[in-house]
């Protein structure tokens, strides 16, 4: 055989081999994508504006903020449903980590968080406030009146602020630390604290609104059937946490993020036992957790009761399973940068996952299933 030759068959093997490798490793990839994303995904809105969160009606209407101020109700959560109505929340401040936040229904009556500058010019004294309004048969929302939670510190960043509905007709309510990290250790505010308050404002136990305190910027609460509740926060550098509330619990924060890591403000802390840990931490670097919601109804098949979180720097879902204890276990990713930074989650009546996308202009609603 000539020298031509062999070198001619031995390119060709070559040549084979490679193909044959770019095939395997385009096949393999195409089945982890389907395996990571054991979902169906469908768009339903679009053309919104930063939404922030969602909420359904006894009657299936979608309830929308948007964070420059903006209370969207369309008719359904069908894919192009009709947009009945649009209100605008007075004093809205729309800046970073600011604006119209976390939204709950209860009735015909719609709750929403905002931090607000009634001076409009910026300065003190910001507020974060709990506003509540009917919702008319035209899809507005009003009047809407301010609800005497107690005092609050308002600013651009740290926030919260989830708003959740329970079985009772009672709402729960979480509060950022105002980006100073003090207010979260001081009872004398309700920043950096989980509320528990009835649908005029008042405490909802005998003992005041505040169930938990040491939280920086808790912007997820997930309610499950049973009333085990689940707050999910942003960490400082590290250590995004998702905490079992327990009445009366420390969560650490600025003394400590994660189980045990020395938080920005150590001044007159006590030892990390004296602060309940968190069920689950990121560790190092943060993912920008937001919204957190259970997963209800058969269709979801064995991932019944999971949690999922939205995260905004990694752009996905997480799904953990929770034991009946409220143990948290990571399980997987979904989504995995296929719409952006995600935020506001929901069930809808339907039993499927709603997702608002925070991405500016553009923004989305997703409806997620199991396929």
């Amino acid at each position: 055989m000539s020298q031509r030759a062999s070198d001619g068959r031995f390119v060709a093997f070559w040549a084979i081999a490679v193909l044959l490798v770019a095939w395997l490793v385009l096949v393999g990839s195409a089945w982890l994508v389907q395996a990571g994303n054991r979902v169906g995904v469908e768009v339903i809105q679009s053309g919104l504006d930063h939404p922030w969160d969602l909420a359904f009606t006894d009657d299936g209407r979608l309830v929308v903020t948007e964070r420059v101020g903006r209370i969207r109700v369309f008719a359904s959560g069908e894919p192009g449903a009709t947009l009945l109505g649009t209100t605008e929340v007075p004093d809205v401040r729309a800046e970073l980590e600011s604006g119209l936040m976390g939204v709950a229904v209860i009735g015909d009556t719609v709750f929403v968080c905002a931090s607000r500058d009634p001076g409009g010019d910026g300065g003190a004294p910001w507020t974060v406030d709990l506003l509540r309004g009917r919702l008319n048969d035209d899809g507005t929302v009003g009047p809407l009146e301010t609800l005497p939670i107690g005092p609050t510190i308002g600013g651009p960043r740290h926030q919260g602020c989830a708003v959740q509905a329970d079985a009772d007709g009672l709402l729960w309510l979480s509060i950022g630390d105002g980006n100073d990290g003090t207010p979260a250790q001081d009872l004398s505010v309700l920043n950096g604290k989980v509320l528990h308050v009835t649908p005029e404002g008042m405490p909802a136990g005998q003992d005041g609104p505040i169930v938990s305190i040491g939280h920086r910027n808790p912007q997820g609460l997930a309610l499950r059937s049973d009333g085990l509740l689940l707050e999910v926060e942003h960490g400082t550098d590290r250590d995004d946490e998702i905490n079992v509330i327990e009445p009366g619990g420390n969560y650490g924060y600025p003394c400590y993020t994660g189980a045990s890591t020395p938080g920005p403000i150590p001044t007159g802390c006590g030892p990390p036992s004296d602060y309940l840990p968190p069920a689950w931490a990121s560790g190092f670097p943060t993912l920008a957790t937001s919204g957190a919601v259970f997963l209800s109804g058969g269709a979801w098949g064995s991932w019944e009761g999971d949690l999922v979180v939205s995260t905004l720097k990694e752009e996905d879902l997480r799904r953990f399973s929770v034991s009946a204890n409220g143990a948290v276990t990571f399980e997987q990713t979904l989504l995995n940068e296929q719409f952006g930074r995600l935020r506001g989650l929901a069930i809808g009546p339907d039993g499927a996952l709603y997702v608002t996308t925070a991405n500016g202009g553009d923004d989305r609603i997703v409806r997620v299933t199991m396929p």
